[in-house]
């Protein structure tokens, strides 16, 4: 079993693992057997790479696996999670459509967070490159028609000149540092103090909290609502997180909830977790509906960071172009400055 887990071409990203499970529940839900409806999501494949792991997948169902069994190495490990509790419950169909709408939400955002990016990225690369051929290539070139010319240079010619100077003949080195700098960073062993670090950045440390209490709530609130007991449902949780921070609150929250303590009782201790969300888990525990509040607190920061990620996006449009606006420009402003000295010398 560990031998064909490790042969697996790799686990399902988002899109694919959404358009599995809604494959796979519409047709349980319409009376096929498990193993031909696997057979008829591989014909209908037009990947080589997802034909072979569907493949794979098969060869362990006819074996006798189950099919959470079968999937470990191909789906998620909520997936996984989810599948297991589902198999117990007898809820294969709803669970599987519950877990199609969480990994194409997620897909969504993560389409959504790159899209937003798209163009300030490609302003700030290319002022970046203009701003490196005016330094390094277009003033140095006219600093010997500045001499000529005769005459005190402006103190902005003469600062960006001595930039340039500087700078000039070090490119390899600067790169060098810069690289090193970020391979140590990423390499460093406290990960849980760089991620405080990074939380504590205005917005964006906001928009990464609420993603991952939302990746967080809505892994517990799936396995929850699938039959997932919620030791279990921790666990899994905190080992999906990416986050050194909330993979710790929630081991100390299990072994209060293991003890007999309330979960929001015991989220309730951490200030990472927006004082709304906690009574709204409190509500949802005391009515019997935690599974559900979880989710549904997932959606309405899902939501929220939504909103935040569109007014970003319409801040940062004008904002880079006018930063890039002003860089450039004073850039120019020293290049031209020379010129019309030499102009009004001349008349």
């Amino acid at each position: 079993m560990k031998l064909r887990i490790l042969k697996m071409k790799g686990i399902l990203g988002k899109r694919e693992s959404s358009h599995f499970c809604s494959q796979l529940k519409m047709m349980l839900a319409s009376g096929i057997p498990l193993l031909e409806a696997l057979m008829v999501i591989q014909g209908s494949s037009t990947s080589k790479k997802y034909f072979n792991q569907i493949g794979m997948l098969i060869d362990k169902v006819t074996e006798g696996y189950s099919l959470s069994e079968s999937a470990l190495g191909f789906l998620p490990p909520l997936a996984v999670g989810s599948l297991r509790a589902a198999e117990r419950a007898g809820n294969l169909e709803e669970t599987l459509e519950n877990l199609s709408k969480y990994f194409e939400n997620q897909a969504d955002f993560e389409e959504k967070v790159t899209g937003a990016l798209i163009y300030p990225t490609f302003v700030l690369g290319l002022s970046f490159l203009i701003v490196f051929a005016l330094i390094f290539f277009v003033l140095p070139t006219m600093k010997g028609l500045f001499a000529d010319l005769g005459g005190e240079l402006p103190l902005i010619t003469n600062t960006i000149l001595s930039l340039g100077d500087y700078l000039s003949g070090r490119y390899f080195f600067l790169a060098g540092l810069v690289g090193v700098g970020g391979w140590l960073l990423l390499r460093q062993n406290d990960s849980e103090k760089m991620e405080q670090i990074i939380l504590r950045i205005p917005f964006f440390g906001k928009l990464i909290r609420q993603e991952v209490i939302i990746h967080g709530f809505g892994t517990l609130g799936t396995l929850l609502n699938g039959g997932t007991p919620v030791l279990e449902a921790l666990a899994i949780a905190a080992d999906t997180s990416r986050s050194v921070i909330f993979k710790k609150i929630i081991w100390k929250a299990r072994k209060g909830v293991e003890s007999g303590e309330k979960l929001s009782e015991e989220l309730g201790k951490f200030s990472f977790f927006p004082e709304e969300t906690m009574q709204m888990l409190k509500v949802g525990e005391n009515s019997g509906r935690l599974g559900q509040m979880l989710l549904d607190i997932a959606n309405f920061l899902a939501k929220e960071r939504e909103s935040n990620l569109k007014r970003f996006a319409t801040l940062l449009e004008p904002a880079m172009t006018l930063v890039v606006g002003v860089v450039v420009g004073f850039i120019v402003l020293a290049m031209f400055l020379p010129m019309v000295n030499m102009i009004s010398r001349l008349q």
